[in-house]
């Protein structure tokens, strides 16, 4: 009795699998080892993928979430749940980040890296998972499921389009987001195949309700989390797929998730977010619900082309809208996406891998390109990063059911080469990250008509102090969209910066009639009249932003640099060390190193 159980478990940890190469019969012997060296592969990959990176500056939506005047007030719960209801997970991780690195880019990079590992040993572990279910291990692609696995966390790792959610910091939130949807489904996955004690079953399914309320705390794209276990649920788990049972274990797990995420929505969201996006950062035009779907029949079909083929990555797309349904681009469009969702409902039942890939991507995709406008673009690449999963998956399948009888070999050759290209694509795209100059210019030259990156290079020119070519690009922005406030306030410093005090005038002037509450140009006419000594217009300018702002540290400077400059000196050391506490420490440096302020 003994020698047999000893004889099963030698069977278990190493099962000897047949493979059928090109180059003949050969064996491959699934142990420990093995899987070992296929994840440590896995993440030597990623590593090198992403080693440049790591002195890639903020970008961005870096300035709003790394804001250390925010950072430095989230000390409770509360605090961070106040000020970021719908995100407080992923705004803790930054919190973190920033008692320790403050903000040394590599500690952020760092982070966001790890995830993205983690990310892809849980893609390795799902798929791998997948090919042991009920409905999966009798198929003979069963047997090939560390090769299967290994190759599907491999493209994962690798692929450039991840950059956007790795080398821009901000994307840590799909990151995050990513990590709990997977770990949940993995949990639900293991509490749903377990055999045992049911309160080993029950500490499971509990584990993956948690993991989803963390992951709709950190990002709204994991509301399709409770589908996702439905589908997993009837595409590898029951035997008759369509069957609906009363303690069907996925529906309830499912539902309370469901019914959490629903809350959560009510508390934080209103119809407003079917509301049309009117013209702001730097579009040019307004978007209605029904013109964001109809273009996100190309945006997809444009994720497509961008897994297959990575070349011309942009932050920043100028992408037209779609009017009408039956423009010959969103038409094609739909044709496609519904013959790629027809197939996967026809390869159902003999290609069921392939078919789960194609609903995932379709269903991870739909919480932000579906009927929701976001006002930020109609495309974003970090969008596609929950989804790359249901594309590689499926990819990874094809491959398979396509060489296996006599070129499998030759297909996982394919394969290997193709990430290792992407490795390098992924290093090269990380160069373009490397500066806010880098990563504009290039969007510049591939957006040339768009307003935002005119802008938003404009605004690095300015930076870097060469205001008259920032003026140039900021004209560019204002002819494409002639109401961008923030263009307005920002070429104003310009000009002041350049002496053109007239044309810096109209310019505040101009954003302050188009946002009448706009604190940030109130205080750049301040200082503008302020170089002009006109020091009562700069008062009340100043008063006015900090009215408008309370927490308005360059007002606060700006005013105390008159009040010294006025001999004003009580009032000038106050206004200074109020804006140092809200971050702007300039002006209290240089009065405490001529003894005005102690």
């Amino acid at each position: 009795m003994k020698q047999n159980k000893v004889k099963q478990k030698n069977v278990i940890i190493s099962q000897r699998v047949n493979k059928n190469f090109d180059a003949g019969e050969v064996n491959f012997e699934v142990t420990p080892k093995y899987n070992f060296l296929f994840i440590l592969v896995i993440l030597l990959a990623g590593i090198i993928a992403y080693s440049n990176s790591f002195d890639c500056s903020f970008h961005f939506d870096d300035k709003h979430f790394l804001d250390s005047r925010i950072l430095e007030r989230l000390v409770t719960l509360s605090d961070w749940i106040s000020l970021f209801p719908t995100r407080p997970l992923g705004i803790l991780t930054f919190a973190i980040n920033y008692n320790i690195h403050k903000l040394d880019l590599w500690g952020y990079h760092l982070v966001n890296l790890i995830i993205h590992l983690i990310n892809a040993f849980l893609v390795w572990q799902l798929t791998w998972i997948t090919l042991s279910t009920p409905v999966m291990r009798e198929a003979f692609i069963s047997r090939h499921r560390p090769i299967i696995a290994f190759l599907t966390g491999l493209l994962f790792v690798t692929h450039p389009l991840a950059t956007q959610s790795v080398t821009y910091i901000a994307q840590r939130f799909a990151l995050l987001a990513t990590l709990f949807y997977l770990l949940s489904l993995i949990l639900f996955i293991q509490g749903r195949l377990w055999q045992g004690n049911k309160n080993t079953a029950l500490f499971f399914f509990s584990g993956s309700i948690i993991s989803a309320v963390c992951g709709i705390l950190t990002k709204e794209i994991v509301f399709t989390l409770p589908f996702a276990v439905v589908l997993y649920d009837s595409c590898f788990i029951k035997t008759s797929p369509w069957k609906l049972e009363v303690k069907d274990k996925s529906l309830i797990v499912s539902s309370i998730m469901l019914a959490i995420f629903i809350i959560f929505f009510m508390m934080n969201f209103s119809l407003n977010i079917f509301n049309t996006v009117e013209s702001i950062q730097g579009y040019s035009y307004s978007i209605s619900m029904k013109e964001y779907f109809l273009t996100q029949f190309r945006v997809i079909l444009t994720y497509i082309r961008l897994f297959i083929l990575p070349y011309n990555q942009n932050l920043d797309y100028d992408y037209s809208v779609s009017k009408s349904f039956f423009q010959i681009k969103t038409f094609f469009s739909f044709l496609v996406l519904l013959g790629i969702l027809l197939s996967g409902v026809l390869l159902f039942k003999k290609y069921r891998l392939i078919s789960f890939g194609i609903f995932w991507f379709f269903l991870t995709l739909s919480v932000e390109s579906s009927i929701i406008p976001i006002s930020q673009n109609v495309i974003f690449e970090h969008r596609t990063y929950l989804s790359s999963f249901g594309f590689f998956l499926a990819l990874t399948g094809t491959f398979y059911y396509i060489f296996t009888q006599k070129y499998f070999k030759s297909a996982v050759m394919i394969i290997l080469m193709i990430s290792a290209i992407n490795m390098v694509l992924t290093y090269e795209r990380n160069k373009i990250w490397k500066t806010e100059y880098t990563l504009w210019n290039d969007c510049v030259k591939k957006s040339p008509d768009k307003a935002r990156t005119n802008y938003s290079f404009g605004y690095v020119l300015s930076k870097t102090g060469d205001f008259k070519k920032a003026v140039y690009y900021y004209n560019k922005a204002i002819n494409l969209n002639e109401d961008y406030t923030e263009v307005y306030l920002d070429r104003g410093y310009a000009y002041t910066e350049l002496g053109q005090y007239q044309s810096a005038f109209e310019d505040f002037n101009k954003a302050i009639s188009l946002k009448k509450d706009y604190a940030d140009a109130y205080n750049n006419r301040g200082t503008a009249y302020a170089k002009l000594g006109q020091y009562q217009s700069a008062f009340e300018d100043f008063n006015k932003a900090i009215s408008l702002k309370k927490d308005h540290a360059d007002a606060y400077n700006n005013r105390a640099i008159i009040y010294l400059i006025q001999g004003k000196k009580e009032l000038g050391c106050s206004d200074a060390q109020k804006a140092c506490v809200l971050g702007n420490c300039k002006t209290l440096g240089i009065a405490k190193a001529k003894g005005d302020c102690r």
